[in-house]
């Protein structure tokens, strides 16, 4: 790859007015150019098509999709199979990018050749600044590392190599990507830095988990665990928790 890969950014969007041009505002305002910002409005019954209709007509980078309207897996294959980016990254439409973050997460993707993914850490917050693309002083925090898609940028080739997202998934297609990641024995860093700001509110998809949502996350695990079966390999793996290397 080379030194100046260009980047293609990939945001599901379903009702998210409130937080979708900050969103967006956090790529484009990155020290490392975005060649292409692909926008699936995944069937949004507010404002948000308006918004993101507005910001396209001012920034050509930014591209709308229709959505399919059956989750972030499925709206997140959309993006991927119309991006044309060395590198693909993600944002849900309620998060935010750190000022920094492709900088220093491309710089360390290119800098090392064998690596096929870059993460880093997750900062939790409860309210941004006013005026800014940042968490407030005062909102609550924590900084977390766990499986996050927004937290990490990605190889086109890794996609290629193991597939686009299972679209049985309503949630956990992160962690079940992450697996199969896995798997494939694909090298990865993570950063000793936060790569992404989430947002906690009471509408986003994290905050309280249905039955769905929970058995997924264990279906997730079980599908590795066959696979690794399968091809003779009997341990099984967790997303990243024995593999943090910075």
């Amino acid at each position: 790859m080379n030194a100046n890969p260009s980047v293609s950014v990939i945001i599901p969007v379903r009702n998210g007015e409130l937080f979708i041009a900050d969103a967006i505002k956090s790529i484009q305002t990155q020290s490392v150019p975005v060649a292409e910002i692909h926008v699936i409005d995944d069937g949004s019954t507010d404002a948000t098509a308006n918004i993101v209709s507005g910001l396209a007509s001012a920034d050509s980078s930014i591209i709308v999709h229709e959505g399919p309207q059956k989750g972030p897996g499925p709206a997140r294959n959309v993006g991927l199979k119309r991006a044309t980016g060395d590198v693909i990254a993600f944002l849900d439409c309620d998060d935010l990018w750190p000022a920094n973050k492709l900088q220093m997460q491309i710089g360390r993707l290119t800098a090392s050749p064998e690596v096929g993914l870059v993460s880093g850490f997750v900062l939790y917050f409860d309210k941004q600044i006013e005026n800014g693309l940042e968490p407030a002083g005062d909102s609550r925090t924590s900084k977390i590392f766990h499986v996050h898609l927004g937290a990490t940028v990605y190889k086109r080739a890794v996609f290629e190599q193991v597939g686009l997202f299972d679209e049985g998934f309503t949630y956990a297609e992160d962690v079940d990507l992450m697996l199969r990641i896995r798997e494939a024995s694909v090298p990865f860093t993570i950063m000793d830095g936060i790569t992404l700001y989430h947002r906690r509110h009471d509408n986003s998809m994290t905050t309280y988990l249905t039955s769905t949502e929970t058995r997924d996350f264990h279906r997730s695990l079980m599908k590795s665990l066959q696979r690794r079966k399968a091809a003779g390999m009997s341990e099984p793996l967790t997303p990243f928790a024995d593999m943090v290397g910075f």
